[in-house]
């Protein structure tokens, strides 16, 4: 039987995909809009069942005229966070989950989706509660009625229904992304072109580079996707973050650190640190930490790279890419 990914040849759904073949599965259908031509490089290496356009998808789900899958993995969504349409957001982001989602839980079938750590905003404790839950964009709220949403059925369904709040995604895969890709892809670039690293300077409480997030290998992120798949029994909307913290000073000295021995004189000529950015006022989460105690709960004890293995991991594979 097949799976279905959407967003099949966005960051974590092509990822996604690249791992279900390397455990054999190869009847996948990818589910995504190729607007973006470049998305194209993540299917290169992906052997899948079928390519569908994202309208062709609505129109054949629409009429039932689909196979039954074996399992969705909706990961598809607008996740371009300085986006103002808000009637664009909620189309694909909430609209479309609920679309697919009544129709995977009318039919039993498994359904693992992609939410997001946006749904805390401002909070620095994050923990699956009402009580933390305060978007300061539409992303981050598009993302959190689709949430709410499901949680009003979770108790009455039969079939597992699992969201994954994801924090700060990196690795491969990504750089079709282009501003929105993770600050490491980031980091990294703007060392390869000119040996400088720019970062944000004092902002409220936070000194120069000392802005912190949960970052997370993308890897880490996929075997996640998969235990759930595998633990069809256990539903709920869960945080998906390392459980630890690492600020923007400690990412750029470890990214500097996989070229030349780094000590404080060459991170010091290295960063240049930048006033905060005028349109990111109120709007920018300086400080983003997964709580991992609901996922544990069910016996989940996956081990995550922490920031120098993954970037390290990254930076081969990146190098590798340009050779």
């Amino acid at each position: 039987m097949n799976v279905w990914i959407t967003g099949g040849a966005g960051f974590i759904g092509s990822a996604l995909a690249r791992q279900l073949n390397i455990n054999g599965i190869k009847d996948i259908v990818i589910i995504d809009d190729l607007t973006n031509g470049e998305k194209f490089s993540n299917l290169k290496k992906i052997e899948y069942l079928e390519f569908l356009d994202i309208e062709d998808f609505l129109k054949k789900l629409e009429t039932n005229s689909l196979d039954k899958p074996h399992c969705i993995f909706h990961q598809g969504a607008i996740t371009d966070t300085m986006e103002r349409n808000g009637k664009l957001m909620f189309k694909h982001n909430y609209t479309f989950s609920i679309k697919l989602f009544n129709w995977a839980t009318e039919k039993e079938i498994p359904f693992i989706y992609a939410s997001s750590a946006a749904v805390y905003g401002l909070n620095e404790t994050c923990t699956e509660n009402h009580l933390y839950e305060n978007p300061i964009n539409i992303y981050g709220y598009s993302k959190l009625a689709f949430d709410n949403y499901v949680r009003k059925r979770i108790n009455d369904l039969t079939s597992q229904v699992v969201g994954l709040r994801y924090f700060n995604v990196y690795g491969h895969g990504e750089e079709h992304k282009g501003k929105m890709s993770s600050c490491i892809f980031q980091f990294y670039n703007q060392y390869q072109k000119n040996k400088k690293i720019k970062l944000f300077g004092d902002y409220l409480n936070f000194e120069k580079g000392t802005q912190c997030r949960d970052f997370i290998y993308v890897d880490d992120v996929v075997n996640t996707v998969l235990w759930f798949y595998k633990n069809i029994n256990v539903s709920g909307i869960f945080n998906l973050g390392t459980g630890k913290a690492a600020s923007f000073n400690e990412i750029a000295r470890v990214i500097i650190g996989n070229h030349i021995p780094v000590d404080d004189q060459i991170f010091n000529e290295t960063i240049d640190y930048i006033n905060f950015p005028e349109e990111l006022i109120g709007r920018y989460q300086n400080y983003t930490l997964a709580n991992m105690d609901s996922i544990k709960k069910f016996g989940f004890c996956n081990k995550f790279l922490n920031v120098q293995q993954g970037i390290a991991k990254y930076i081969k594979k990146l190098k590798n890419d340009q050779e």
